[in-house]
């Protein structure tokens, strides 16, 4: 019997300390975050670093000493030189950086960039690190 009352009052002991354990744990938020910068190689050539919370397209040339002929694309400036207007996000958005917001692939010697917030989708032509001939495009319009 005492065996049995020394046993139970160990593993109620152990449950309660288990119990005040996972309660701090738990209580501390859990902060997710995905990759800010991407890196994309075209050929041997160019090498390009986009920022998926601001949307800044730096492209450079590989040389042997490292990395020369620095462009800056700043796709939110391209959006306004074409005519398009900002568009506004969410109340939840707002002032925050949301990491991963712009996606980025290569299509043969295309740069496709979506922005996966509002939808707004930019296209250009790349060749040895600068691109041209930018497209701009919302799905909210179209």
């Amino acid at each position: 019997m005492r065996k049995s009352i020394i046993a139970f009052i160990l593993l109620f002991s152990l449950g309660l300390f288990a119990a005040e354990k996972s309660k701090k744990i738990n209580s501390t938020p859990i902060i997710k975050y995905d990759t800010r910068y991407t890196i994309i190689t075209s050929g041997k050539k160019v090498v390009m670093l986009f920022d998926t919370v601001t949307g800044m397209l730096n492209t450079a040339l590989i040389s042997k000493t490292g990395l020369s002929a620095w462009r800056i694309y700043n796709i939110n400036k391209i959006a306004k030189k074409y005519g398009k207007e900002t568009i506004k996000v969410d109340k939840y958005f707002q002032n925050r950086n949301v990491h991963d917001r712009y996606k980025i692939k290569q299509i043969s010697d295309k740069l496709v960039i979506v922005d996966t917030l509002t939808g707004r989708v930019w296209c250009c032509r790349h060749s040895n690190g600068v691109c041209d001939i930018w497209k701009v495009y919302d799905f909210r319009e179209e």
